[in-house]
């Protein structure tokens, strides 16, 4: 009898937030899949004042989404819901997301 393999993720969300924190321009990121939406990827991001840079960080953000075949956006936010260990607190932002909307 042949075992059955997990498949692997289409992506992992904790890779694209490492490459998105090689840019200069943020200082905090988390990557979720848009569930609204589906196949889409959004990205969380905090800026580093002074540095920001949307156009770049944008086409940053979009040239890994193409190589991975995917679509997404970044929506930016002062900060994210963080515990005092650095764990995100992933529905407190989403919570946060569907208030603001």
């Amino acid at each position: 009898m042949m075992q059955k393999t997990p498949e692997k993720a289409l992506f992992d969300y904790r890779e694209l937030e490492d490459y998105l924190l090689t840019h200069p321009s943020v200082a905090d990121v988390a990557v979720l899949p848009d569930l609204a939406v589906g196949e889409v990827v959004k990205a969380y991001v905090v800026p580093v004042p002074g540095v920001f840079d949307p156009e770049r960080l944008q086409a940053f953000f979009m040239k890994k989404l193409k190589s991975r075949n995917l679509t997404g956006f970044i929506e930016y936010r002062d900060s994210l819901p963080r515990s005092n260990t650095g764990k995100l607190y992933i529905r407190r932002l989403l919570e946060a997301v569907a208030e603001e909307k």
